[in-house]
């Protein structure tokens, strides 16, 4: 009997092995065909238990001699974009095929490839089946493909309008003055100086109040305001329709703890998770459980809102079109209810809603706090950003800020650069994916290459954003000014200049304004292809300018009053650094810029690039005029 079992195990330990030899070659000849460069491996970077696998076993391997130089070893690395930029590039070439018996995989940093993959939608296709970590609550524009996104698109897509746009503008400058107001309060700060030990947080809290207001109207209070306070400014409730339900946590804190669980959504349902024993689980899934009633409860409202046909003016409301698109009444039906050209199911606007919020949070807030740090580290940048914010907005207060006049050239000078140059340098994610489908024929270079059938593809973001084929000037230094044109001071930019493009909206006669402009005011136009921290193509992140408006009104609105500098207290005392000349001044300052730089470079994606945990760059603002380190 044992003989018979053990002539059976070694059966199939020869036909895993046969299968797996075969399948390797086969791949390996089909690398070959293609012309490009190779790379001979286990496995891919695919899915999170390849990935899991990758990390398990690079660790010990990647300290031994010669071994740690392998390629594939990189490759596998989860931060390995990141972390080795384009050092395998510079040995491989901008685009290379993994070969392993799994899947073969091809990476590219190529922006004449990534814009063919990125435009022929149904020749390679997005591969949807690791985000079920996102589709917690239902299916979403960013976890479907083909026809299925097709139908999300048309119903989300009209979310996205420059209106819409306009309150994300004014909401972010309340925000950023709340936000300031809060740091006033801390410790021994004054409103002329305020010492900041988690820009990262504050930036994330901001980011999140902005989304929930001017989102899903849900206004959201700073710890030293209340809803009281806000009202005698005439910043009332969004909506007369209030969020009543038995909630245990608030809309803000239970998002914000989702958020921070939402990877243990990877191993457990939230069935698993709500019986688990374990306080971890419990709390991950209290945070589930209560978003879930928010978002069902913000959909009862809107829906509400629609059939009493007193869906409020003025206001951004993502979830109110996906609503509106199943439940709004026909012209002359005065009957309610589902119509019949609905077009997505509750769960999936509720779907579509947390992937608003999760996207729109944290890798916005992410820019900004990096964005602050990257200027406080080039203080000569800092200034050029001040210099041209004065020169648009002069004196004016933000409330007076206008987005229709003051926006389009805020996005086409510094504050804009500043925005594009720090997701270049740091994009919000490494890489993006796509798979074949079929043999597939582009072109590189001039030549004519045949990607196989079912090959997974990535999109090498940071290392397309620092080929120097795109960014030949310091592609691996944070340079704004890059993206500015030579000449035209913002100052001159005329008014029709601004505005490319104009429509009426029907329904409060507001005009929509495009904020990018052509001709010598605009911003500097990369290579298609090369510049993509939104992705590319007609899948491209459609808060694209969501993300935008709200990045260039928060910088625009701290360094409109302050400046920051990198807080040097860990080398020199306040004192210390009064009686200091310009030289030690310089050094101390340096130090404190080699260690941001640092910690910068320790940065990596979780879910997004952000700084590790427990990694901090201790900022100092200080009211304009009264910098210490000016002119270093």
């Amino acid at each position: 009997m044992l003989g018979v079992l053990g002539l059976a195990i070694w059966g199939l330990v020869a036909f895993v092995t046969l299968r797996t030899a075969r399948n390797f070659l086969l791949n390996l000849q089909a690398a070959k065909r293609t012309g490009l460069q190779y790379v001979i491996g286990l496995f891919p970077p695919i899915g999170f238990v390849w990935m899991g696998l990758g990390e398990l076993i690079g660790l010990p391997l990647g300290k031994i001699p010669y071994v740690k130089e392998w390629a594939w070893l990189h490759i596998i690395h989860f931060q390995g974009s990141w972390r080795y930029l384009r050092k395998i590039e510079e040995r491989l070439g901008d685009t290379y095929i993994l070969v392993n018996p799994v899947k073969l995989y091809l990476k590219t940093t190529n922006a004449e490839l990534i814009t063919q993959f990125a435009a022929r939608r149904t020749d390679f296709t997005k591969p949807t089946g690791g985000y079920g970590l996102v589709d917690i609550f239902g299916k979403s524009i960013l976890t479907q493909d083909g026809q299925e996104w097709r139908r999300h698109k048309k119903i989300v897509g009209p979310s996205f309008s420059e209106k819409s746009n306009r309150l994300v503008f004014e909401e972010s400058l309340r925000q950023t003055e709340g936000m300031v107001n809060l740091w006033a309060t801390q410790g021994n700060n004054t409103n002329v100086e305020l010492r900041v030990v988690n820009t990262a947080e504050d930036a994330a809290t901001l980011s999140l109040h902005v989304i929930c207001a001017a989102g899903f109207g849900v206004p959201q209070v700073w710890p030293n305001e209340t809803e009281e306070s806000l009202e005698e400014k005439g910043l009332q409730a969004f909506s007369k329709f209030k969020l009543t339900g038995d909630h245990t946590l608030s809309f803000k804190d239970a998002l914000i703890s989702l958020l921070k669980h939402l990877l243990w959504f990877v191993l457990f349902s939230p069935s698993v998770l709500k019986s688990s024993p374990l306080k971890v689980h419990q709390t991950t899934y209290t945070a589930f459980n209560e978003c879930k009633m928010y978002f069902e409860e913000l959909f009862d409202m809107k829906k509400k809102q629609i059939e009493l046909g007193e869906s409020e003016k003025g206001t951004m409301d993502l979830m109110g079109p996906m609503i509106k698109a199943n439940y709004e009444p026909s012209p002359g039906d005065s009957k309610t209810g589902t119509s019949p050209g609905a077009t997505l199911t509750k769960r999936e606007i509720l779907g579509n809603a947390f992937i608003f919020l999760f996207a729109g949070h944290e890798t916005t807030a992410n820019s900004i706090h990096y964005s602050i740090v990257l200027l406080a580290i080039h203080l000569a940048k800092q200034r050029h950003l001040q210099s041209d914010i004065d020169s648009i907005v002069g004196s004016k207060p933000t409330s007076q800020w206008s987005y229709y006049d003051d926006m389009p050239r805020l996005f086409n000078s510094m504050p804009g650069a500043v925005i594009h140059e720090e997701l270049r340098f740091i994009p919000a994610v490494l890489n993006v994916h796509k798979g074949t489908h079929g043999d597939q024929v582009v072109t590189m270079d001039g030549r004519q290459i045949t990607i196989p059938d079912d090959t997974f593809i990535h999109f090498n973001i940071v290392g397309t954003h620092r080929n120097p084929k795109y960014w030949p000037e310091k592609p691996n230094e944070f340079m704004p000014e890059r993206w500015l044109p030579s000449s035209t001071p913002p100052t001159t930019i005329e008014k029709k200049e601004q505005v490319v493009e104009k429509e009426v909206n029907g329904a409060d006669g507001l005009e929509t304004a495009s904020f990018e402009t052509s001709g010598s005011t605009s911003l500097i136009k990369p290579v298609k292809g090369s510049y993509i921290p939104f992705s590319e193509g007609a899948r491209a992140c459609p808060g694209r300018r969501f993300a935008q408006v709200e990045g260039i009104a928060v910088i625009s609105a701290l360094f409109h009053k302050y400046s920051v500098e990198l807080d040097v207290s860990e080398w020199a005392s306040d004192d210390e650094v009064e009686k200091m000349g310009k030289k030690e001044r310089r050094k101390v300052y340096g130090m404190a810029v080699e260690r941001a730089e640092m910690v910068i470079r320790r940065s990596e994606q979780v879910i997004t690039v952000q700084m590790r945990a427990g990694d901090r760059v201790p900022l100092r603002f200080v009211e304009r005029g009264r910098e210490r380190f000016r002119d270093l």
